[in-house]
């Protein structure tokens, strides 16, 4: 474990005794009065997010999730305006203005490699706000991109910016929640990053229709901009090593925690930012929980870009529908989403209870993954639905529903695996989630390129086919060897929570 987790736990972080108990007259000053009990009380509350009142907890998950919200909507809003995008900018060809869209999703690969792990040790509120103010800026230079090339690197860099909140906000629930709340709590998180991009391509259609396209990034980068304004005074710190530091630093703690924390041999900034930068690869490559998580998260993830950018044009050109009614379909991976998003929040806990009463047992981050096993079986039948009824013309409302159901079980497994990932890895989450998000991203970035291919050669109903059968062959046995092996992996390593 590492000194971090060390001091965290020498300060002991649980309530103070009352007036009441039994105290040792060791620990305190002599002569201690309950005013200064009551002091004591409110520091260690202060360090302790789990013991902050519900209001505050839920004011840091409500801001981290809207943060989460807005660089998923950017990364599908462009999907309506890519024809006018190419006609104005010069793209000559489908990949490159595929890339445009794409190459957001990319930068997601590599942000959270350091950005999530600066968070473990300047705090998580800094890196967030930092990074919001730096979508906002290159977000806006999109707009006012006048060739193809400046829109390609501006978008990159709006998606290193956008990326922060993707890693931070599963770890921002994690410091405020303990186990028992963590999948409601999450629910929140996973509702921002999965409807984002449901939702961006149908404002992104309005604008591109009533404006421009230019404004399609103006107007995130204005409620970016307001966002981040309103963070600046209402996003707490919730990284319980930053509040410890701080409260040091103000010399709010005991002569004796003091003592405790101080006794850590101390480390230079350069050598903690190479070994929490270095994590997430160490994670990635070394360990299996990571490794097989990270595989299934960037199947889905990649699938639903797939899904993301070819779904308008599937309206446009078999059922002849303008680009703008096209883009309201993608409601039906909204209401999907939404559906899978409210299911499963409190699905996870109860599910978690009935198996730790069924075992006797504590809880175990593996009780999260029995709900994987539907959703793995719900994906490939979404997809066989939405693409024979495509493939066939049948009525627009049936592929609908497909990919619904899809929608579903994208969001039920990215929620499920979000919150095993923080279980598992705890004081490490920011760095494990960074690693699981590389791989993903990378897919999300990739799939969507060969799609047109895919459906030019095998058609909507086979080309949909091949992917639910590869769902199929991963979705399914990944959680089983998880939960049945998930435990052993964790015992023999020393990244993860026994």
């Amino acid at each position: 474990m590492s000194k971090d987790t060390d001091q965290l736990e020498s300060l002991d972080l649980k309530p103070r005794a009352t007036t009441t108990d039994t105290v040792d007259s060791s620990v305190f000053i002599e002569d201690l009065s309950a005013e200064t009990i009551k002091a004591e009380e409110a520091v260690r509350i202060s360090i302790n997010p789990h013991l902050w009142p519900r209001s505050k907890k839920w004011t840091a998950v409500a801001l981290a999730s809207l943060y989460t919200f807005i660089a998923p909507i950017s990364s599908s809003m462009v999907a309506p305006a890519l024809p006018y995008l190419a006609r104005d900018l010069g793209f000559t060809s489908k990949t490159e203005i595929l890339m445009s869209l794409s190459i957001f999703v990319l930068a997601f690969a590599f942000g959270p490699l350091f950005l999530g792990p600066l968070s473990e040790v300047y705090g998580r509120k800094p890196i967030l706000q930092a990074s919001l103010w730096f979508f906002v800026i290159f977000n806006t230079a999109c707009g006012l991109s006048t060739t193809k090339d400046q829109l390609l690197v501006f978008r990159f860099l709006a998606g290193i910016g956008g990326s922060a909140p993707i890693a931070l906000a599963g770890s921002v629930v994690s410091d405020c929640f303990d186990r028992s709340e963590m999948g409601a709590a999450m629910s929140y998180y996973a509702l921002g990053v999965i409807l984002g991009p449901a939702l961006g391509p149908i404002i992104g259609g309005i604008m591109t229709q009533s404006v421009s396209w230019h404004w399609v990034f103006y107007m995130v980068s204005i409620v970016g901009g307001i966002l981040a304004v309103v963070g600046t005074f209402l996003l707490p710190e919730t990284y319980a090593v930053i509040l410890v530091q701080r409260a040091r630093a103000q010399g709010l703690l005991s002569e004796n925690h003091t003592a405790a924390s101080e006794s850590h041999p101390h480390r230079s900034v350069f050598n903690i930012l190479k070994d929490a930068i270095f994590r997430p690869f160490v994670l990635l490559f070394t360990q299996p929980i990571a490794q097989v998580i990270a595989l299934l998260m960037a199947f889905v993830y990649g699938v639903m870009y797939i899904v993301l950018s070819t779904f308008s044009a599937l309206f446009v050109t078999h059922y002849h529908q303008s680009t703008l009614t096209s883009t309201y379909h993608y409601l039906a991976l909204g209401i999907g989403f939404f559906v899978g998003n409210r299911m499963s929040g409190g699905i996870l806990d109860t599910i978690s209870t009935m198996l730790q009463k069924r075992y006797n047992t504590p809880h175990k981050p593996e009780y999260r993954l029995p709900v994987c096993i539907p959703a793995a079986v719900l994906l490939p039948i979404g997809l066989f639905i939405y693409g024979w009824s495509a493939e066939n013309t049948v009525h627009w409302i049936v592929p609908d529903i497909g990919i619904a159901l899809f929608a579903m079980s994208v969001n039920i497994t990215f929620q499920a695996l979000t919150v095993y990932t923080v279980d598992v890895y705890m004081m490490y989450s920011a760095s494990a989630l960074a690693a699981v998000s590389f791989l993903r991203s990378l897919a999300g970035f990739g799939f969507p390129l060969f799609a047109d291919t895919l459906y030019e050669r095998f058609g909507y109903g086979w080309g949909n086919s091949i992917l639910a059968f590869v769902g199929i062959g991963i979705g399914i046995p990944a959680p089983i060897l998880l939960f049945v092996y998930g435990e052993r992996i964790r015992a023999s390593s020393k990244f993860l929570s026994s």
